[in-house]
């Protein structure tokens, strides 16, 4: 019987959001080698680094909410799953598919056709990389919302919320001040981690 030694690695880029793919050979993960992946825009890359002698750790910043995300891999399901995927605990993504590259090519598409409809289901009519990074904004919205941590600077947490291709903006409902978010900035900057928003007032 021929055994395949092969596997695909794929990964959604915390930085530009498309899918990244690598190709590795589970003799590159002998010993105490591991691999690391990169995504060919250059800004994140992923790592598969053995703990021990049947378990890898896996390292990826995240899309959606900017950790670091470390999941376990045991080599028993490296070398006999068709497909391991490890989604963002904080909001159910696929980040990471690892296994046969026929097998990680549909689970891909299948996770992208259940973001889509997420996305869509939340009044959003765009996809991609846009759209996830919609989902990400839109979830720490609602939470600063929440905690009444959103607010415009004439002392009104009445803001509407308008969704577009590629930003988000916020409107107060007093006043008319209104902060524009584009996706590039969410994406780059420390979004997920911020402890309140402020919409500056019109002076």
């Amino acid at each position: 019987m021929l055994i395949n030694f092969d596997r695909t690695v794929a990964y959604r880029c915390s930085r530009c959001g498309e899918i990244a793919y690598g190709n590795f050979s589970l003799f590159e993960l002998s010993g105490s080698k591991g691999i690391s992946v990169q995504c060919s825009c250059g800004h994140s890359a992923i790592e598969i680094m053995p703990e021990n002698k049947s378990n890898y750790i896996i390292r990826v910043q995240c899309l959606v909410c900017d950790d670091i995300h470390k999941f376990n891999l045991p080599f028993s399901s490296l070398a006999k799953k068709e497909c391991c995927v490890f989604t963002c605990p904080n909001v159910v993504v696929g980040l990471v598919f690892i296994g046969k590259e026929s097998a990680v090519k549909k689970a891909v598409l299948e996770n992208e056709s259940y973001v889509n409809e997420v996305i869509n289901a939340c009044g959003l009519d765009h996809t991609g990389k846009n759209g996830v990074t919609m989902l990400k904004a839109l979830d720490k919205i609602q939470d600063l919302s929440d905690s009444e941590a959103l607010f415009c600077e004439c002392g009104s947490n009445l803001v509407d919320v308008e969704i577009h291709k590629d930003d988000i903006i916020l409107e107060c409902c007093i006043c008319g001040a209104s902060l524009v978010l584009t996706a590039e900035m969410i994406r780059n900057s420390n979004f997920s981690h911020l402890d309140k928003l402020v919409i500056p007032c019109k002076h």
